[in-house]
């Protein structure tokens, strides 16, 4: 890894607008050694991912479980991952990405039914949510910020959201239809209504 610049002050970042061509294409692989460069955007991702910082930016929602680098315009394979919503010290940086489902799994009562539906938003689709289908269980691959590749096996929510977010460095929002894994999508007029909508799926689930 290049020497790192302590003295570097992170950046805030800003999200690429949903036409933005970026979110619609696949990003650059990182190699490593990381370069100034690269460590810079990522503290600048981390600094930006930050509930503080999505404020400043008007962004959608006012905290995340993950950010890939093409939604703040950046064509790096990289992406933060915080499923438990906790962007200090459940944050990770994800570098190099993949996935594969996981199929035959005890819990369902057929082993083809290893996917499933679930409402998802994004930052880079405002004041919208998605019943996505995705699987279940996957098993992921990527590298860590010194270089080392890690693989371990994800499922449910933690699992939904990274596939989520190496969809986006592959190029594809959760409503595109060549992704074809949107079922339905709902458009609301401002953020309460999707709060609300979020709220009921919340009171039907307890």
């Amino acid at each position: 890894m290049a020497a790192v610049n302590n003295d570097y002050k992170p950046k805030l970042l800003t999200f690429a607008a949903y036409e933005d061509p970026i979110l619609r294409n696949k990003t650059n692989p990182i190699e490593f050694p990381l370069s100034i460069e690269d460590q810079q955007i990522i503290a600048d991702m981390i600094y930006t991912i930050q509930p503080k910082q999505l404020r400043r930016t008007n962004a959608p929602w006012d905290a995340a479980v993950g950010m890939a680098a093409n939604q703040w315009g950046i064509n790096k394979s990289i992406f933060l991952y915080c499923p438990t919503g906790d962007t200090v010290n459940g944050l990770e940086v994800i570098i190099n990405p993949s996935y594969e489902a996981i199929n035959g799994l005890a819990i369902f009562a057929s082993s083809e039914a290893t996917k499933v539906d679930d409402w998802e938003g994004c930052f880079s689709v405002p004041l919208a949510t998605g019943n996505i289908r995705r699987d279940f269980k996957i098993h992921v691959k990527y590298q860590d910020q010194s270089g080392t590749t890690i693989q371990k096996e994800l499922s449910g929510f933690p699992a939904r959201v990274w596939q989520h977010e190496t969809d986006h460095l592959n190029g594809y929002l959760y409503d595109d239809p060549r992704h074809g894994k949107c079922i339905e999508k709902k458009v609301f007029a401002n953020k309460a209504e999707v709060e609300e909508f979020y709220g009921k799926i919340r009171e039907a689930r307890k």
